[in-house]
């Protein structure tokens, strides 16, 4: 029996740290996006827009770069200094793990830096979360105003979960 090797499992493991952490980083992109939808899009709309219009201004923010995201956020809301500060460095990690993570810390897992690479993934995770949830905080009296509370939101979101799960096509056995 051939013996795994434990540098093949902690790059395994390794991935899926950063797969978590990208994946934290895409949540707040798209909060950002869900901001500038009630900062922008609707008092610039009111209640007059189109199903098309709904979606081209999703689908055209979410092809634009998290940095823009943010300098978009700014042209339409002032934010407080703390927040400022998350989102700089939140920006400044994304772009760090989506330019340059695994060409940097190859290396680093080789020579026995597992520890040192999944601590600073969490640190990445622990930001991100940070950073969305001050943004939630920015937004949710703008929620309010326009009649959308807390569980509202999640009664949404259960029914959209609920949509997905009915058109998901039956699995094939």
């Amino acid at each position: 029996m051939d013996e795994i090797d434990p540098q093949a499992l902690q790059f395994k493991e390794v991935c899926a740290y950063y797969g978590a952490a990208m994946h934290m980083a895409q949540v707040l992109e798209h909060g950002i996006v869900n901001a500038l939808f009630f900062l922008d899009f609707l008092p610039r709309k009111r209640s007059e827009w189109t199903d098309t219009e709904y979606e081209e201004f999703f689908e055209g923010n979410f092809s634009k770069t998290f940095g823009t995201l943010v300098n978009s956020l700014r042209k339409v809301t002032t934010v407080p200094d703390a927040f400022d500060d998350l989102i700089r460095r939140s920006n400044k990690r994304r772009n760090y793990l989506a330019h340059t993570f695994f060409r940097e810390n190859m290396d680093v897992l080789y020579a026995g830096g597992f520890d040192e690479i999944v601590t600073r993934l969490n640190d990445d995770i622990e930001l991100f979360h940070e950073t969305d949830t001050a943004l939630t905080a920015i937004l949710e009296p703008l929620w309010i105003e326009n009649g959308w509370t807390i569980e509202r939101i999640e009664a949404e979101a259960e029914k959209y979960q609920a949509e997905l799960r009915r058109s998901k096509p039956d699995e094939v056995v």
